[in-house]
């Protein structure tokens, strides 16, 4: 599970005949339920054994957790796209079924070279980092070592680097991971990648992120940036060795290590890595309403896990597989089961179209998800009524079905009376939120995100069928069914209420922007999804869809550009900000606030 702003528009839908309607807006947004003579006739009951089956194939080992990009991957695409037939739904889109798309997960070593890290003869165990430069045209880094402490990057000739700039030039950069225990020191300024980003604008040549006490490796997983310098991880494996280069031999514990100390024979690193681009899909059909263009009801879930664990996993020490079943086979399985009964009232009964999407890469970053709202046409992006998500709803218990969204239209919270029945339903405001639901709120659809609650199992391998409650899931399954067939029979168009997403809190970045960065676009410098009411990128004019490229005194190509930028920035100080809008280079001064307090 994983984060959009909208704009406060209007949005007209269109219907089969007649005029245009718009989102309901009055006081009482529902319109008048029909008698129930005119209700749709009750379909046929979701089963448990369909769930339980659908919950068992995609959690199963052979599925190896879902990762994507992987054949299981493949796998499962093909079982939803399947099931979706199965159900008599017809393809989503103009082609078929399926949406491919590409997405970066991290570095690999070439086949036939390797990397090295070696100091005169001495070679340092080590393994690459996911910002790492290629350096297999260019060839390997040969300069001598030089530690930096933790490497917390003040400005130009600041924090760590203070007194040691004639060292560090031409150098390779040995810096601790974290940082001091500190709470002036915030999170922008331990971040690996702009720790990486100081030893370059203090003129390193190479980079190396040691963490002394370290048996699992810097996650080299999702986006992978270059940010200009081959790089690599030490961990406990190395440690002695790199000891022994900074103190020449003179200490055996990484605590008599002192800031300055410099190997006195040159090293050589080399980082022959690229990015691993992998393909995966979404997975899209639908029922069909009554005209090209009838208001579209989305019905979703994601697909993919962690696979044999990344770096999402709160098991990060144990390579093995991580099956999701209720993270989240348990939401594609309610999902496809809604869907197939939605898919077996009569079409007279389906006044909108019903768009049922399996989503990939959302454990990346709502990747599937975002892919899949951008890529729609405007006409069709307005035509989309409302969108329900599925994501872990499989550990159903006496606390009950949290269904998050309510506040994102004045018609929800009534509905959901109207069909909760004896189910025990708590709700919550928020239309933004880690899961695929957030990237049709920033479009400005009303959300609702079903969710049977956190545990204990949560991203490890534990998480598996044995303990999903089987009949709890049939139970969220069948309370979506009533609220969907409400909304079909009143012909509702519920209402959009927009929501300024909720700011990091003190403690995290010492300065706030009030900024919204879409982090999976791929544009050179940094998209804003939007900018919060009220805060210091909307005073000083930023809109939704600008591109930031500076800050301060600092280009920004990238997100971690970005990120390093905050650790220059000051509560009140004024910054010129540069951005690309509509093509045109726009610059304006904004100045940083301090973080929202707790």
């Amino acid at each position: 599970m994983r984060p959009v702003y909208a704009l406060l528009v209007p949005i007209v839908l269109a219907t089969a005949c007649g005029p245009k309607p718009t989102r309901t807006v009055s006081p009482s947004p529902l319109q008048p339920a029909k008698a129930q003579s005119e209700r749709p006739a009750a379909a046929p009951a979701i089963s448990a054994q369909a769930v339980r089956s659908h919950i068992a194939f995609l959690a199963a080992d052979a599925q190896e957790g879902r990762a994507p990009g992987t054949a299981a991957d493949t796998r499962v695409q093909t079982y939803v796209e399947k099931a979706m037939m199965a159900a008599k739904l017809e393809p989503g889109l103009a082609n078929g079924f399926r949406q491919s798309f590409e997405i970066v997960d991290g570095v690999r070593v070439y086949a036939g070279t390797e990397t090295l890290l070696d100091v005169s003869g001495l070679i340092v165990p080590h393994r690459p980092v996911p910002f790492s430069a290629d350096t297999k045209a260019s060839g390997p880094v040969v300069a001598r070592l030089v530690y930096v402490g933790f490497g917390i990057p003040k400005g130009q000739g600041g924090g760590d680097y203070r007194g040691l700039a004639r060292k560090v030039k031409g150098s390779i950069v040995v810096a601790r991971a974290g940082g001091p225990d500190d709470p002036r020191i915030g999170e922008a300024e331990r971040r690996a990648q702009s720790k990486a980003i100081a030893a370059r604008d203090h003129g390193a040549v190479g980079f190396i992120l040691w963490d002394p006490s370290a048996e699992v490796p810097l996650p080299n997983h999702g986006e992978a940036r270059d940010l200009g310098l081959p790089a690599v991880f030490v961990g406990k494996a190395g440690t002695q060795q790199l000891v022994r280069v900074l103190s020449r031999g003179r200490a055996d514990d990484a605590e008599a290590v002192r800031p300055g100390a410099r190997s006195s024979k040159m090293g050589t690193l080399q980082t022959p890595v690229e990015r691993v681009q992998v393909a995966t899909a979404n997975i899209v059909g639908k029922l069909p309403g009554p005209g090209a263009n009838a208001p579209i009801l989305v019905v979703g879930a994601h697909m993919d896990h962690l696979g044999f664990g990344n770096a999402s996993s709160l098991a990060p020490d144990r390579r093995e597989i991580h099956n999701g079943a209720d993270d989240n086979a348990s939401g594609v399985a309610v999902m496809l089961e809604l869907c197939a009964a939605l898919a077996r009232l009569d079409a007279k009964a389906r006044p909108f179209e019903i768009r049922c999407l399996a989503f990939g890469a959302e454990e990346m970053g709502l990747l599937g998800s975002k892919h899949y709202v951008e890529g729609l046409a405007a006409a069709e992006r307005e035509r989309i009524a409302a969108m329900l998500n599925f994501d872990m709803v499989g550990r159903l218990g006496p606390d009950g079905l949290i269904v998050d969204g309510v506040g994102t239209s004045k018609a929800w919270a009534e509905l959901i009376a109207a069909t909760k029945a004896d189910l025990v339903v708590r709700t919550g405001e928020g239309g933004y939120g880690p899961s695929d639901h957030s990237s049709f709120y920033g479009a400005e659809v009303p959300v609702l995100h079903m969710f049977t609650g956190a545990h204990e199992d949560y991203h490890k391998p534990s998480d598996d069928l044995a303990k999903i409650n089987v009949d709890g899931a049939v139970a969220v399954a069948l309370f979506s069914e009533r609220l969907v067939k409400e909304v079909l029979a009143r012909k509702l168009v519920p209402d959009y209420v927009a929501q300024t997403r909720p700011s990091p809190r003190r403690g995290g970045f010492r300065a706030s922007l009030g900024t919204v960065p879409d982090y999976a676009a791929r544009v050179d410098g940094v998209r804003l999804e939007g900018v919060r009411a009220g805060g210091a990128a909307e005073k000083a004019g930023l809109r939704k869809g600008d591109v930031i490229q500076r800050l301060g005194e600092r280009d920004v190509h990238n997100v971690d550009d970005y990120m390093a930028a905050f650790a220059e920035m000051k509560p009140d100080v004024a910054i010129t900000v540069v951005v690309e809008r509509d093509g045109n280079r726009v610059e304006l001064q904004l100045t940083p606030q301090a973080p929202p307090s707790r």
